[in-house]
């Protein structure tokens, strides 16, 4: 398979949209609530602040389990093409210290503008485990493993997702801010390890992804069918969970009403947040995928994002960034203007992500700007 999925660049496309809103909402209104398992849950306020929040969760989780997929199916295309198993884990293990340092290079401004938002922005630890980190470091525990079978990265990415609801509880608010919790499972801050995104269950996400790209690579059809009743049986998981309350929650639903019911734990990503999210991102896939020729004006605007999602994500905080700065430092932006701007802004990249896409088709395949 030397082609490329649609669907799952389309998806990937359609997440960095919903994370500019989340961005957005950050830098230009100052509205960014987190849903902690050691805090009280947040309360929105009204429905569209809660949908504003709650749409793009599926954000975190769908860039973990698409790495995943893409890895296998990258490993399998350079297989075929000769590459023996040495390269590819060098081609990975290269390519996700990319990103580390990326987000160490890249990240420090954007931080900065964060503390806009009234929130301390944990850039004074050494060690900061922000999402591009943690996709790095989970990049290059998977290079490590890629010679596991499908059966294996799925076992792996279950036990890894589920290990902060099983260690969380026990270990108790005091010892889950010990450095290596905060690198493993428990996110907070310590003076050696800003922990937003601990390693353990978001990798494995992205083990799950592997296994997933693993099964598109046997059947691609099949798989991207299935998809739609496989992430509906985790949004079943998800209701079942949330109805029995206890273990896979990290934090009941705090007042009554849907909006409570939906709220869920997203540091660390609780089961049910998992289940609920990873469930909608395959459900989406699937129904891209299904509709490519009813939608084929929006996917071809979604391919461009998804295929250089890295300057997207690096040039949209910038932006967002900048507008903030220029036209909204004493008094945040109103939600009525706050979405035609995340709108415009995304409008904006098109054609720098376009022709940064058309630049690094050019490249040798092994060039580091293929990475990006």
């Amino acid at each position: 398979m030397k082609q490329r999925l649609p669907a799952l660049d389309a998806l990937r496309g359609l997440i960095m949209v919903l994370m500019a809103l989340d961005h957005a909402s950050l830098l230009l209104a100052r509205v960014h609530p987190f849903e902690m398992w050691n805090q009280p849950l947040p309360d929105y306020g009204s429905a569209s602040w809660f949908f504003t929040r709650w749409l793009t969760h599926l954000c975190a989780p769908g860039f973990f389990l698409l790495m995943g997929a893409g890895m296998a199916l990258l490993e399998a295309s350079r297989r075929e093409q000769g590459w023996s198993a040495a390269q590819v884990r060098r081609f990975f293990l290269l390519r996700g210290a990319v990103l580390v340092l990326i987000s160490y290079g890249f990240e420090v401004a954007p931080m900065a503008l964060m503390a806009l938002s009234g929130r301390e922005a944990m850039a004074l630890s050494p060690v900061v485990l922000g999402v591009l980190v943690t996709l790095g470091l989970s990049m290059m525990a998977a290079a490590m493993m890629m010679g596991l079978a499908a059966p294996w990265w799925f076992a792996t990415g279950a036990a890894a997702v589920l290990a902060p609801n099983a260690l969380l509880p026990w270990l108790g608010v005091e010892r889950a801010q010990h450095t290596l919790a905060l690198l493993l499972v428990s996110p907070g801050q310590s003076a050696l390890v800003a922990s937003g995104y601990p390693l353990v269950p978001w990798f494995g996400i992205c083990a799950l992804g592997v296994g997933f790209g693993r099964l598109l690579r046997r059947s691609t059809e099949r798989t991207l069918r299935a998809a739609l009743p496989a992430g509906l049986a985790l949004i079943a998981l998800f209701a079942g969970l949330r109805a029995a309350g206890g273990f896979g929650n990290l934090r009941l639903a705090e007042g009554s009403g849907w909006m409570a019911w939906l709220t869920v734990v997203k540091y660390p990503p609780s089961l049910a947040f998992a289940s609920l999210m990873i469930g909608l991102d395959l459900v989406l896939l699937s129904l891209l995928h299904r509709s490519q020729d009813r939608l084929g004006a929006l996917i071809r605007v979604l391919l461009v994002y998804g295929q250089a999602p890295l300057l997207f994500y690096i040039a949209h905080f910038y932006l967002f960034g900048a507008v903030s700065m220029i036209a909204f430092s004493r008094q945040p932006a109103p939600q009525w203007l706050l979405y035609p701007l995340w709108l415009a802004g995304c409008a904006a990249l098109y054609h720098p992500c376009l022709k940064f896409r058309e630049f690094k088709r050019q490249q040798p395949e092994n060039s580091l700007w293929r990475m990006l």
